[in-house]
């Protein structure tokens, strides 16, 4: 009994049951007593009594003990769903501070470029305008560029068509084209096309610029500044040696070298500034003339390759046909297919420049 009683009694102080705890107390002093009193002859039926009350009174206990510990779990359970929510958001406001910070900076840091650029705003504008200046010197000289490599290509192409005797003369013809109406362009060509100078633009033809002069600005102090009219020479001029280009295909093995240079001359200086001028210059055609709308040719398929074609075929009606073209006494084939095939390509690639 003595034992029961001190287990039990240790239990209650651990489990903290105040008032459990001073009933088993009485019961283990009572129990003790009459103990005692068995051993002189005192009846062991009470004893028995009070350690079954002892036991029931452990029982009783043991059953409160663990209702203590699963309300003590209970606690800590809803201790740790509060702490984990707590730690969420406690995360969730470090995110917020964290991403608030970032805008900070960021919004910081925009302030200083849109102040930067609104103190700079006029040597970014100049910059700009560099940009696009440069911009548009590249893109006008590649495009000039490929049309000027079309020149090997009609070479190739008519040298290919030929007989084998008259090549050299059809590639010295298309050397010429290059050589003299680079010289016509720069001289007269020019002036009638685009010669406005401070002027105004004439209906026919212009007069200004002759011979390249008011191509460059020359300030006060002696520098020399070049304008966009060298780069605009530069493109067009492409385009009249692909016109004169053309007609030498058109009267091949039946023009001699002074005559088709003597063309070459006129078509140059004349007959394709003038077309030029009426209508990629603004003149009578381009401003509504015949209709409302005007003239509109955006890529030279009529302004270059139409005049072209009509001066080789009004070339081809004045010299007729070659000498024995129809007789069938000689043969007329093209002795060289991959110059053929290889020039047609280099025209193809040249037209992108258009």
């Amino acid at each position: 009994a003595l034992e029961v009683s001190a287990s039990v009694v240790i239990s209650s102080c651990r489990a903290g049951g105040a008032e459990m705890l001073r009933e088993i107390v009485s019961l283990l002093v009572v129990s003790t007593a009459l103990c005692s009193a068995g051993a002189v002859g005192d009846a062991p039926t009470e004893v028995q009594a009070l350690l079954a009350e002892l036991r029931a009174a452990e029982a009783k206990f043991e059953l409160f003990k663990q209702e203590r510990l699963w309300a003590v779990q209970q606690v800590q359970a809803e201790d740790s769903e509060v702490q984990g929510a707590l730690r969420e958001r406690i995360h969730h406001l470090e995110e917020v501070h964290s991403q608030e910070r970032t805008h900070r900076r960021l919004h910081s840091s925009l302030n200083e470029a849109i102040a930067y650029n609104t103190g700079n705003h006029t040597s970014n504008a100049e910059a700009i305008a560099n940009l696009a200046s440069a911009t548009d010197h590249i893109w006008l000289i590649l495009c000039g560029a490929l049309v000027m490599f079309m020149q090997a290509g009609f070479a190739m192409l008519e040298a290919g068509c030929c007989r084998s005797k008259n090549v050299q003369n059809i590639l010295m013809k298309n050397l010429v084209d290059v050589c003299v109406g680079t010289m016509c362009w720069w001289a007269f060509g020019w002036t009638l096309a685009y010669g406005i100078g401070d002027g105004e633009n004439n209906d026919f033809a212009n007069d200004k610029q002759a011979f390249g002069t008011g191509f460059t600005e020359v300030t006060e102090d002696g520098i020399f500044t070049p304008s966009t009219a060298m780069l605009n020479w530069f493109f067009q001029w492409a385009f009249c040696s692909a016109a004169a280009t053309i007609v030498s295909g058109g009267v091949a093995e039946r023009v001699k070298f002074p005559g088709y240079l003597i063309f070459t001359f006129v078509m140059t200086t004349w007959i394709y500034p003038v077309v030029v001028h009426w209508t990629w210059g603004y003149g009578w055609l381009s401003g509504g003339g015949i209709n409302d709308t005007g003239f509109m040719d955006f890529a030279g398929s009529g302004i270059v390759h139409m005049c072209g074609g009509v001066g080789a075929l009004c070339g081809a009606v004045v010299v007729g046909p070659r000498k024995g073209r129809f007789d069938g006494e000689e043969s007329f084939d093209p002795h060289s297919l991959p110059m053929i095939i290889l020039g047609t390509f280099i025209l193809w690639f040249g037209w992108y420049g258009f």
